[in-house]
């Protein structure tokens, strides 16, 4: 696990900032490689072969590979290459990686498990190769201008080059869902390599060829088999998949909430490995803390389990001092702060990998928002003349307003909103957003993802649909920055055994009606899990990995809204500060539009 950056000319001094920049994400190791048409710099977290023999930037040839990740099945990729004639140094997957490369080229890609950014030079084909890992699990940004080309694994060592200026487009998103989606920044100009992605960059030429090599939707051919068997056969994959993150020559714990997911995984190893170390945030406020389930699972699979209690003084401390540093551009999900947090006291714990058990939702049918979103969409559909209807409320939503329902002004806006809505997939961005059309009112433009994931078929159902909306917007661009900034900046590796291709691959043949069943989410998932757990422990209310911000905001953290809801040269911030009033007066606000705003405020200061 490393960080990687470079360019396409010579500069050493660029080069040695922009590692610092990332030097968290490796401390144990620093390498370039310079010559007259690149620059190339890596920084290493040993995880794999300890030794100097995985040492980067690494050579083979007329190639040269900076690599952030882990190939989980290296040992037997090397074993194919041995036979082809490879001879190899060390016992890094890096050294696999880059001979595989060099034997298959691009199609070497399609051999690897694991989670992956990397980036090769081919010295006699003036040609860099970047890639990125199927699902993005490890990211990789890049900025061309027309002459030079730079990439890194992090924003913030690309701005040693340059000062950017924001992306209004990329700020709308921000504000709508909390986060920035698909190829998009914060900065113009800077871009992410999307997920199962190659692209290439002529340094003779300066052109750019992007192309897809896995798509998730291609696997969509549904089991006919019997339930049973789909359940052995899950087990056994997922066995596979956990197994192989345990790949590594340093220490392994667990992030353990005490929910499905985490408990599938921590329960295997335990049985497995024996004598894991699982790791748990908990919170004074009752609501939110999960920490006495994750306490029960702990006990009964008998690992050796942390628990730390996060109050609002500690959180505080992270977002003021830390977040905007943590997460590079605003970023709304504030579960980031817990998982600072428990990725702090797993390195303070002496642990160098953890696992963490992110992708199940949107794999297995996990979110509330799916049945739900389904549930309203379908009687919207039925309504007839929705037009009429639309312009009835609209004309007359000054004395609906008055009728005596909970948060009717915030209703009656969603109600219309849907009501303009013909298609699911925006009935359904419809749903997940913060800001809707009130987002003209913050200055900015609404926006939508330019994707249709509602129209593949018959096999498709809309909450499938819906699922895989999230697995290419909502997963590589929240919950996955959230791990893999909170554990690098503690200079630990975060591994995500659920997103495993196979398992990810056969998710796809496993007919929706096993996914959710007789209104149980994640059903195929918690029969699995009912071998090795009791079902007390599997069946309860899903409860996400929040934070008390509304309890908080009511109380301690008010003064940052003083503090911070100054003028902007971007925002309307008299519109903000109307929602303000309104929250501090008792009215219904989506608590989040607040808390967005904050995080931009707090990182627009400390980058500019």
């Amino acid at each position: 696990m490393c960080g990687i950056v470079g360019f396409n000319f010579s500069n050493k001094n660029l080069l040695n900032e922009m590692q610092k920049e990332i030097a968290h994400r490796g401390p144990d190791d620093r390498g370039e490689f310079i010559d007259n048409s690149v620059s190339l710099g890596h920084v290493r977290l040993s995880i794999l072969d300890l030794s100097s023999y995985g040492h980067q930037p690494m050579e083979f040839e007329n190639l040269v590979l900076v690599y952030n990740g882990e190939i989980y099945n290296f040992k037997e990729i090397r074993k194919e290459l041995e036979k082809e004639g490879y001879r190899f140094f060390s016992n890094s997957d890096s050294e696999v990686l880059l001979k595989a490369f060099h034997k298959w080229g691009k199609e070497s890609v399609n051999k690897f498990r694991g989670m992956f950014a990397f980036a090769i030079y081919d010295k006699l084909n003036k040609k860099l190769t970047l890639c990125r890992d199927r699902v993005g699990v490890k990211p990789l940004y890049y900025y061309f201008d027309g002459k030079n080309f730079i990439f890194a694994s992090e924003l913030k060592a690309i701005r040693k080059y340059k000062k950017f200026q924001i992306d209004k487009i990329s700020l709308a998103q921000f504000f709508e869902y909390g986060y920035i989606s698909r190829d998009r920044s914060i900065f113009e100009g800077i871009k992410k390599l999307l997920p199962a992605h190659f692209l290439e960059f002529s340094l003779e030429t300066k052109k750019i060829n992007l192309k897809q090599y896995w798509k998730f939707k291609n696997y969509f051919n549904i089991s006919a088999k019997k339930e049973e068997d789909i359940i052995d056969e899950l087990e056994e994959i997922l066995i596979e998949g956990i197994k192989y993150r345990m790949v590594s020559d340093v220490d392994v714990g667990v992030f353990l909430s005490g929910g499905v997911d985490s408990s599938l995984v921590s329960a295997v190893l335990q049985k497995y490995y024996g004598n894991i170390h699982t790791f748990t945030i908990g919170f004074k406020e009752q609501k939110y803390n999960e920490a006495n389930y994750a306490r029960k699972v702990a006990n009964h699979i008998k690992s050796n389990h942390t628990e730390y209690i996060l109050d609002i003084n500690e959180a505080k401390e992270i977002l003021l001092n830390k977040f905007s540093d943590i997460y590079d551009e605003p970023f709304g999900d504030s579960s980031g702060i817990p998982t600072y947090l428990v990725s702090k006291i797993a390195k303070e714990n002496g642990v160098k990998v953890v696992l963490s058990a992110d992708g199940g939702d949107e794999l297995f049918c996990g979110y509330e928002r799916y049945w739900y979103g389904y549930n309203l969409g379908s009687k919207i559909e039925k309504i007839p003349l929705k037009n009429l209807f639309y312009k009835f409320i609209s004309n007359f939503e000054s004395l609906l307003m008055n009728i005596p329902i909970k948060n009717m002004e915030h209703k009656l806006g969603f109600l219309k909103k849907i009501l303009k809505e013909s298609e699911w997939q925006f009935i359904y961005e419809t749903m997940i957003k913060n800001y809707r059309d009130d987002i003209k009112n913050l200055g900015l433009k609404e926006n939508r993802v330019i994707k249709d994931y509602f129209k593949f078929g018959e096999k498709f159902s809309i909450m499938q649909a819906m699922m895989l909306w999230d697995f290419y917007n909502y997963l590589p661009d929240d919950i996955l920055v959230k791990v893999d900034r909170a554990t690098m900046v503690n200079s630990i590796e975060g591994r995500e055994p659920l997103l495993d291709n196979k398992i990810i691959e056969y998710s796809a043949t496993i007919p929706f009606n096993l996914k959710y069943k007789n209104g149980e989410s994640k059903y195929i998932l918690k029969k699995v899990l009912e071998k090795y757990l009791p079902r007390e422990l599997i069946y309860r209310k899903k409860q996400g990995f929040g934070i008390p911000i509304f309890e908080w905001f009511k109380s301690d953290l008010k003064e940052l809204f003083k503090k911070y809801f100054n003028e902007d040269d971007i925002i309307n911030m008299n519109y903000v500060r109307d929602l303000q009033k309104s929250f501090e007066n008792g009215k219904y606000v989506n608590i989040n539009k607040l808390w967005f705003v904050l995080v931009y405020k707090m990182w627009k200061e400390k980058y500019y």
